[in-house]
């Protein structure tokens, strides 16, 4: 599911999927568990994780220097990172602990049968 995003006065879209985070991981070494840390590098590589499909070719340096405009004309990064936040919450990527919890479990059972829905 796509989430759009205003900065600067231009509308973004959003996208988190399994490639674009792993490519996060790989380039700066941020995992998903670490984002709750609210570095602001955690956020940086966010922003750029989530535009990756609507902004091909955009780097790190050019991410940050949205935040540095956002920031200048007066924008939150509180703003942003609950917005960054409610992408990777409609892209499934965060589950309440129990859900996790139980579809580990179900992965280990024999039956073959579990479900990750």
């Amino acid at each position: 599911m796509n989430r759009s995003i205003t900065l600067n006065g231009r509308e973004y879209s959003l996208r988190f999927s399994v490639n674009a985070l792993c490519c996060l991981e790989e380039k700066t070494g941020v995992s998903l568990a670490a984002l709750e840390s609210r570095q602001i590098s955690c956020l940086r590589g966010l922003l750029w994780c989530g535009l990756m499909e609507s902004c091909p070719g955009m780097t790190l340096s050019q991410a940050g220097d949205l935040l540095d405009a956002h920031l200048a004309a007066g924008g939150d990064l509180g703003q942003v990172a609950a917005q960054l936040s409610a992408a990777l919450e409609d892209a499934c990527f965060f589950h309440p602990k129990a859900d996790m919890g139980r579809a580990a479990k179900e992965a280990a059972e024999p039956s073959g049968s579990a479900s990750f829905a």
